[in-house]
């Protein structure tokens, strides 16, 4: 979370939305905790969000957000490098169309109703 504020922050974005499922960060930073918090990490994300510009958090569920995990999972050992994907691996790829059928599943089904 800290890095992409520092990446959103440098390509001067004015508005950042945060969607993360550690519901504990995203309470601690809404709450006002992170301030007084001993790690420093969530301090410095606190930091961040009051440098001159929007920032919002939103929870997601984990199921949410499998397209993340497939990626964090990916690049493990490369965290603190940025990876450019310009083509995603066939694992994300498999995860995306699974979405898209979830996505269209559920539209029909609400249409239906």
């Amino acid at each position: 979370m800290l890095e992409g504020l520092k990446l959103a922050w440098s390509w001067s974005f004015q508005n950042v939305e945060i969607k993360s499922d550690n519901a504990l960060l995203i309470d601690t930073l809404r709450n006002g905790l992170a301030a007084v918090n001993n790690i420093v990490e969530v301090r410095t994300i606190h930091e961040w969000f009051y440098k001159g510009w929007e920032v919002k958090c939103r929870l997601i569920l984990r199921d949410s957000n499998k397209v993340a995990d497939c990626l964090d999972n990916e690049a493990r050992g490369r965290m603190n490098l940025l990876v450019v994907l310009n083509d995603p691996s066939q694992n994300v790829r498999h995860i995306l169309e699974e979405d898209i059928q979830h996505a269209l599943h559920s539209k029909a089904a609400y249409v239906e109703a």
